[in-house]
């Protein structure tokens, strides 16, 4: 029977071995045991340049949990977009302006700064700028995950990043 017990010993065991980024046990435990352990690499060209993802947990593209962050760069606006199912955003460090809505408009600034959140349901257009100082966020949600711009033509991907 898995305990809170066995996930701190794993834990523990984890830190001893050389503080590697991962552990299993049969119940598919993943443990990264800090912040200087989680493993970044270029976000894809959806997200605005030098926008850094770490895939924690599962895969954003494949039915099923996930857990990302995404290091934004100070400044950087991700335009209004949807995303086809429930997202949880949690600030972890710097700070976000968040918009609902689908334009960026300042009676919809919201402050979000570490240990900020927000759930936003399927469909709800939505944009952020990442603080003065950059911004990391840990989203979470159930895959396959898409993110669709309001305005095509705000896509990165049709842009010179």
């Amino acid at each position: 029977m898995f305990s809170f017990r066995t996930l701190s010993a794993a834990a523990l065991i984890c830190t001893l071995a050389g503080g590697s980024a991962l552990a299993q046990t049969g119940n598919d435990v993943r443990i990264i045991p800090g912040a200087d352990t989680v493993v970044w690499q270029p976000a894809p060209p959806m997200f605005p340049s030098g926008t850094r993802m770490s895939f924690l947990y599962g895969s954003a593209d494949k039915a099923g949990p996930f857990t990302l962050r995404v290091m934004i760069p100070a400044g950087s606006v991700i335009p209004p977009h949807t995303h086809n199912m429930d997202e949880m955003l949690t600030v972890l460090g710097g700070s976000i302006h968040h918009y609902i809505g689908p334009a960026i408009t300042a009676d919809q600034d919201k402050v979000l700064t570490a240990g900020g959140f927000v759930h936003l349901p399927p469909n709800v257009p939505h944009a952020l700028k990442a603080g003065t100082q950059g911004a990391i966020v840990q989203v979470s949600g159930t895959g396959p995950f898409t993110m669709t711009y309001v305005n095509p033509q705000d896509d990165p991907r049709h842009t010179n990043r």
